[in-house]
């Protein structure tokens, strides 16, 4: 009999529980549909536009801006230049190029140091450009 009692109380407790558990179930989460459509959604403010990612176009207008001006690096108190397919080395007097001291760069008696500099500065010189105007002579 008392084994009877302690059964039926343990019973009745699991039902109470049960009860109660089930009556304070959250909610389920929503789904949320993950598509390509919808990501893009999210994100697409702050992709760039198509526009900025096409090339700039070669207009007869941009061909005419680049023959007009000439790329300068200024290093070490130096301006750095190419001008019909020459490099140049010019002095820089008050932050301007000094023209008259103007002269053309012999790479063939520079050591490896001075190459691996020159190297640097055409590289930057040349940077952006489809076509460096380079001419097989």
């Amino acid at each position: 009999m008392e084994y009877l009692i302690g059964s039926l109380l343990t019973f009745i407790i699991m039902v109470v529980a049960a009860v109660l558990s089930r009556r304070r179930e959250e909610p389920p989460v929503p789904w949320v549909k993950y598509s390509q459509t919808h990501i893009h959604q999210l994100i697409g403010p702050y992709l760039p536009s198509n526009r900025a990612m096409l090339p700039q176009q070669k207009t007869q207008s941009s061909k005419h801006v680049e023959s007009m001006y000439v790329r300068v690096v200024f290093l070490d108190n130096k301006a750095y230049f190419i001008k019909d397919n020459v490099f140049y080395e010019a002095d820089v007097v008050d932050g301007d190029v000094d023209k008259a001291s103007a002269k053309q760069v012999d790479t063939m008696a520079m050591d490896a140091i001075q190459l691996n500099k020159i190297k640097f500065i055409v590289a930057k010189l040349t940077e952006g450009k489809d076509n460096d105007s380079g001419d097989s002579r």
